[in-house]
């Protein structure tokens, strides 16, 4: 098989091969970006100084910082202002968040009419990283979401037209309770005049109590005197019975006595006429005997008698008087009883007269605090219906825009990327450089040199075959130097620093190459150079944040000289002159005196070669680049 057949053989697997692979390593490397987010630093500073709100001390940026760090949607770092500038510009963060001085001021300025939307400021330089600006402000907008009120502008704007009601609401709850003040004024009098009374009523009370208490006094006198009188009178009417029994019986013996009397005084008489004892005295003596005899039996006996009528008489009304005075002891016995219980109930009275006098005080202590607190309320109402704000329409729109939104966010990209702005260079430039290099030595193939000057020094033979790449290196550092200012806009702080920085980028791309070129030949070395470079790409974190690639590209990372060629140049673009700066010049300049010193070793042990690539044969693909190097 030919050697141009091998070549075209190679040259179109590389072309069939190489689009695969690159194609599978996209794959691999950012298969889901997405979950990788939360690995980005991101700085975050909290300079908001508070302010007061209705009494109550408002730090809504505290609130905020403590909401993003717990979220976790990015890697927060709580930082200072100085120290987020600094780590944007030197690439520890991605970008910063800034939430300002005023953030809890204008937050509380809503209710205002002329309220401010609370900002919250967001910086990015694409100098980081090409795509770290754009999932910068997709956490952004989730982080303004979370941070806004979820409620919409509509719902907002009807409830602060409500204000106007509530307004007019308040205004006739302070006539309402003006009325009310006025009616617990008249309510105070009543009660004034109320408790006055009771406290008379209560004094009449008492007086009557004292009065009751007397009388059943009294009447208990009474019934006990009553109860005696009724106890007398039945031992009066009880002689009498007994008087008149023993009448009837002195009766009956004096009807006898006076028939007895009858009977010897008549016989008698005669026979004292018969024996002619004739004596008018005696006989007068005798008859006044019978007719003495029959007027005691008489009297005695007979009920309608003086005596004996009278003395039934006296045993009559004795028995009514007894039952008379009975009745009377049981009246007088039931009278002091209830006046026992009209005592008894005027102490209740009494009592509840006291409670009484004592429960309008305090009514009229409580119908005073009542009309007082009445006062209050209608001041305080009357108060409150001025202080409700009253909006115009266009101060109700503007209102409902800042509560529906509350913050909004100010995004600021001091390097852009988009349309080949300043932030594309440090990725472009040391990828086109490293590319360069690579080609370079792929297109300029040193010529042997004539056997007899083979002996010469190694170094010095070595050194010079690096004299038009050196030359093309120049010449590619100042156009990517004179593109950045002109096409990009990139302003440095010194145009010869960032065109000295870009001469050793190419410097180490160049003497990288030529290694690998020297190692594995032209062709071969020179696809060794641009995987490298692929892997590289993915690896540098000028593309793609270096938090989101796979655990082999990262521990990379720091092996790549594509990540010190972009850093170098990324500080040299913002002025940046600190330990991160140098450590990429220091790695950038031992690559470049490692890699020479690399290749002339190598070579020296091949000086029976003369030189590792082979002398061109005719169709070979280096002769269609012929460049001698003399």
């Amino acid at each position: 098989m030919s050697r141009r057949t091998h070549l075209t053989r190679t040259a179109l697997a590389a072309l069939v091969i190489a689009p695969l692979a690159l194609l599978g390593f996209y794959m691999w490397a950012l298969w889901d970006p997405g979950d990788t987010v939360s690995r980005l630093p991101v700085a975050i500073v909290n300079a908001d100084a508070g302010a007061d709100l209705d009494g109550a001390r408002l730090t809504a940026g505290d609130d905020v910082t403590a909401a993003l760090v717990e979220s976790g949607d990015v890697n927060w770092q709580v930082v200072t202002l100085e120290e987020a500038t600094d780590g944007v510009d030197d690439g520890r963060y991605y970008f910063s968040v800034v939430i300002p001085e005023d953030f809890s001021a204008d937050i509380a300025s809503a209710a205002s009419g002329n309220g401010e939307k609370a900002r919250l400021d967001v910086v990015y330089n694409d100098h980081n990283s090409l795509v770290a600006t754009p999932v910068g402000e997709s956490v952004m907008a989730q982080v303004r979401s979370a941070v806004s009120e979820t409620i919409g502008e509509q719902t907002v704007d009807q409830v602060l037209l409500g204000l106007g009601d509530v307004g007019k609401g308040l205004a006739d709850a302070a006539a309402g309770a003006q009325q009310l003040n006025d009616g617990t004024g008249e309510a105070l009098t009543g009660t004034t005049e109320l408790a006055a009374g009771s406290v008379e009523l209560s004094a009449g009370l008492g007086e009557a109590h004292a009065g009751s208490l007397e009388l059943a006094d009294g009447t208990g006198q009474l019934a006990a005197g009553a109860a005696e009188a009724a106890a007398g009178s039945g031992e009066l009417s009880d002689g009498l019975n007994q008087l008149v029994a023993g009448t009837d019986e002195l009766g009956a013996g004096a009807t006898q006595i006076s028939e007895v009397i009858d009977t010897v005084v008549g016989p008698l008489a005669d026979a004292i006429v018969a024996a002619g004892l004739s004596d008018d005295e005696i006989l007068g003596q005798i008859q006044q005997l019978r007719d003495g005899a029959r007027q005691i039996a008489y009297e005695l006996s007979d009920p309608n008698a003086d005596y004996r009528g009278g003395l039934e008489s006296a045993a009559a009304g004795a028995a009514e008087l007894n039952t008379g005075l009975g009745e009377l002891s049981t009246g007088a016995g039931q009278l002091d009883a209830g006046a026992n219980e009209l005592a008894s109930g005027l102490g209740q009275l009494d009592a509840g007269g006291v409670q009484l006098r004592d429960g309008l005080g305090q009514l009229l202590d409580g119908v005073g605090q009542l009309d007082a607190g009445s006062a209050e309320l209608a001041s305080g109402l009357a108060d409150g219906a001025q202080q409700v704000p009253q909006f115009t329409d266009t101060e109700r729109v503007t209102t409902a825009g800042v509560i529906s939104s509350p913050v909004t966010v100010s995004e600021r990209n001091i390097a852009p990327a988009a349309g080949f702005g300043p932030g594309v260079v440090p990725a472009l430039m040391s990828v086109l450089l490293f590319l360069i290099g690579i080609l370079t030595w792929f297109v300029v193939r040193p010529p042997r040199r004539p056997h007899g000057r083979v002996h010469e020094s190694v170094v010095r033979e070595g050194l010079r075959r690096y004299r038009v790449p050196a030359a093309v290196t120049v010449a590619a550092a100042a156009l990517m130097a004179v593109l950045s200012m002109t096409v990009a806009d990139a302003e440095p702080p010194s145009a010869l620093a960032l065109f000295a920085v870009l001469l050793l980028v190419g410097a180490a791309a160049v003497a990288t190459a030529r290694l690998f070129t020297v190692v594995f030949g032209a062709v071969v070395g020179t696809f060794v150079g641009l995987g490298a470079l692929m892997v590289q790409i993915f690896a540098f974190g000028a593309v793609y944040p270096i938090e989101q690639m796979p655990a082999p590209l990262r521990w990379l990372h720091d092996l790549m000289p594509l990540t010190y060629a972009r850093n170098a140049i990324r500080m040299s673009l913002v002025g940046y002159w600190g330990p991160r700066f140098w450590l990429a010049i220091a790695v950038l300049v031992v690559l470049v005196v490692g890699s020479v010193a690399l290749t002339i070793w190598w070579r020296s042990r091949h000086r029976e070669d003369d030189d590792p690539e082979p002398s061109a044969e005719p169709g070979e693909l280096t002769d269609q680049f012929p460049v001698s190097v003399r």
